[in-house]
């Protein structure tokens, strides 16, 4: 799922991936690790609440449900390097951290792969001040 997000991110960018990467001038090498940090609560959100609603006097209030969920919070660090094929020569290297919630939105895997490979490879083929942090 990494190495795809990448491959579309490089889409992006002057440079073409091929199909056949034997035939390529570079080559990027794509790293992922995940570590759970920690659990997280969730609160309760409007999809969660009850809604109640009176007629009479145009009353309405949402009523909490006591679904609150625990998700793992989980840091997830992306890696790319590219180096010339001839000869492994590192020509640009970087690397983007996230902290997300699993079972969430913004925490599926394939949203994740996204925000950081755009985040990165953004700067490609400048090379980054340092690691970057991908909110």
């Amino acid at each position: 799922m990494f190495t795809d997000a990448v491959q579309r991110t490089f889409l992006r960018t002057p440079f073409l991936p091929l199909p056949d990467p034997n035939h390529s001038l570079y080559v990027a090498k794509v790293e992922v690790s995940q570590t759970q940090r920690g659990v997280v609560r969730s609160g309760n959100d409007r999809s969660d609440q009850l809604s109640v609603a009176a007629g009479l006097g145009g009353l309405s209030l949402t009523l909490p449900s006591g679904k609150d969920q625990l998700h793992g919070l989980i840091v997830t660090r992306l890696e790319v390097t590219v180096t010339l094929r001839r000869d492994n020569h590192v020509v640009w290297k970087g690397q983007a951290t996230t902290v997300r919630a699993s079972g969430t939105q913004t925490g599926e895997p394939s949203v994740v792969a996204a925000a950081l490979s755009d985040a990165l490879l953004t700067w490609f083929p400048r090379q980054l001040p340092g690691p970057l942090s991908v909110p």
